[in-house]
């Protein structure tokens, strides 16, 4: 059997937004929880995650194994986006004023299939003696735009007495209404990767060590992405470039920027913790060749947040899989592109200063 904790640490898993590309992750925990032969509420004393990632978390916290969240993807979740693209689908988002494109309503009764009416203070198994805290802590992220402020809703903690309260459909139907595709949560709250959380790694490690206490060399911390998608240009192509070119990149760089950002920040703060941050890349060729999957007539850099095409989802289920096997997942301190088909390092490239109007 696995056990990728053999110090018996105290076990933090922190999983990035990313809409549907959460079957991802689900697949990697699928396997971790295969080969440890445990489910997640017991691997892991804490869980936090930002949109699709506090889907999962809520889950996780809720007693669901990873085979029961890859259907309530598959179907619930699912379902949620498949209002299709045709005229109907444009007609009712031009009637919306193009606010968004998907009613929240289909989203929220997917969540309560498996929230069972309850708030975030229900989350988790109060502590006992050999473990003070509730099991598992969770954190999920929100950004109130009364404010501009991202909210760290948890259960345990300085936190727990405001957030308590809570519904538990509410709060994570919150983390994850994304501008553009939902309408904001009673009419204020929205994706908390809205800001510089769509990887909540950071605010979960702060939220652990400062207010829960936990010592950062006690702490094992798995940080997971839903798949790393290079917003890389060609040489000169910026010069080109117009709105309709800017606004998605713009957005697309800033989510992967700062996901990386976080994890590098995290690092920093603690180097006393062990940080394995695991986020696979979606380029073909990494995925064919370190990876051995199998494409097909699948386009894996066309894999979206609102994803719901069959042929699709099996691919994710297998990247994911395939990820989660190729990791050693016992090598602490690991950084993405240290594992097998993993996302790309960072790098600098030399400017060519010649011929330009600078010299």
């Amino acid at each position: 059997m696995l056990d990728f904790n053999p110090l018996n640490k105290f076990t933090l898993l922190s999983i990035d937004g990313g809409g549907m590309r959460g079957l991802l992750v689900l697949h990697m925990l699928d396997y971790l929880e295969q080969k440890t032969g445990k489910p997640l509420y017991d691997l892991f004393d804490m869980v936090a995650g930002t949109s699709t990632g506090a889907i999962i978390a809520a889950g996780i916290a809720l007693r669901l194994s990873a085979k029961d969240l890859i259907e309530i993807y598959r179907h619930q979740i699912a379902d949620s986006f498949n209002n299709g693209h045709g005229l109907f689908f444009w007609a009712n988002w031009l009637m919306r004023g193009t606010r968004y494109l998907y009613d929240l309503q289909p989203f929220v009764d997917a969540l309560q299939t498996f929230s069972q009416g309850k708030r975030l203070g229900d989350l988790g198994l109060p502590g006992t003696d050999n473990h003070p805290y509730r099991k598992p802590i969770v954190l999920f992220t929100t950004k109130d735009l009364r404010t501009g402020n991202t909210y760290y809703l948890v259960n345990e903690g300085p936190g727990a007495e405001m957030f308590s309260r809570w519904p538990v459909t509410g709060a994570v139907a919150a983390s994850s209404a994304a501008p553009v595709y939902f309408p904001p949560v009673t009419g204020n709250l929205i994706d908390g990767g809205s800001g510089v959380f769509g990887n909540p790694c950071q605010a979960a490690a702060v939220e652990l060590v400062s207010y829960i206490d936990v010592p950062p060399e006690n702490v094992l911390h798995i940080s997971i992405g839903t798949g790393h998608a290079p917003s890389n240009r060609a040489e000169g192509e910026g010069a080109h470039f117009s709105v309709l070119n800017w606004v998605p990149y713009l957005v697309s760089s800033a989510i992967e920027e700062s996901a990386l950002q976080q994890a590098l920040t995290t690092r920093a703060i603690y180097p006393q913790m062990d940080f394995r941050r695991y986020n696979v890349s979606l380029l073909p060729h990494k995925l064919m060749n370190e990876l051995n999957v199998t494409l097909g007539k699948t386009d894996p850099l066309s894999l979206g947040l609102d994803t719901t095409d069959p042929a699709k989802l099996d691919l994710m289920g297998a990247i994911g899989w395939a990820y989660a096997a190729a990791l050693d997942w016992q090598k602490p301190n690991v950084m993405p592109w240290e594992t097998p088909g993993g996302r790309e390092k960072p790098v600098i490239k030399n400017v060519d200063w010649k011929g330009s109007i600078f010299v």
